[in-house]
């Protein structure tokens, strides 16, 4: 049986180094878990406002709609908008070969009328018809991950198209 001076007597250690380097611990354990949430709301994975780029090509009505982030081994597409009549009823898109080292094109639509390489990539020539105006998509397959500096030239003038490719 405990005795009267046994009952109040417990003493309750505290290690306050030790306690306040686990509370910043935990601090930054759920700051972590909230930053990452918000990336992922934003579009960092995945569908969000961060995820889908829209570049102009300069002095062109050409728009180019993309995914910044996309995922090694998964499917993606590249929209070629031309939202105005061009001039003539063809249009060439250039891709630079180090878009090309990391994204590989499994098809087009329409269907490219002519595909030729060249030192600096390859360049798809698609005819526009009568109208001279429409999109192009690009199916795309990211094969390495890393980030890619691609450029993207429509009928002579180039795009700056950063991505980023997960593994």
């Amino acid at each position: 049986m405990l005795s009267q001076s046994d009952d109040t007597a417990t003493e309750i250690r505290t290690f306050p180094v030790f306690e306040r380097r686990w509370n910043w611990f935990q601090i930054g354990v759920q700051s972590l878990i909230g930053l990452v949430i918000a990336s992922g709301l934003a579009g960092l994975f995945g569908d969000g406002p961060l995820a889908r780029a829209e570049r102009a090509v300069p002095d062109t009505p050409i728009v180019l709609r993309y995914d910044r982030f996309l995922r090694a081994g998964f499917p993606s597409q590249m929209r070629i908008g031309i939202t105005r009549p061009l001039e003539a009823e063809h249009v060439a898109i250039d891709l630079n070969a180090d878009f090309l080292q990391h994204v590989s094109v499994d098809a087009t639509q329409p269907r490219a009328e002519a595909v030729d390489a060249t030192p600096a990539g390859v360049t798809y020539r698609f005819r526009l018809g009568p109208e001279r105006r429409g999109d192009i998509t690009l199916m795309l397959s990211p094969r390495e991950f890393g980030p890619v500096a691609a450029r993207v030239s429509a009928l002579g003038r180039p795009v700056d198209v950063p991505l980023l490719i997960y593994p």
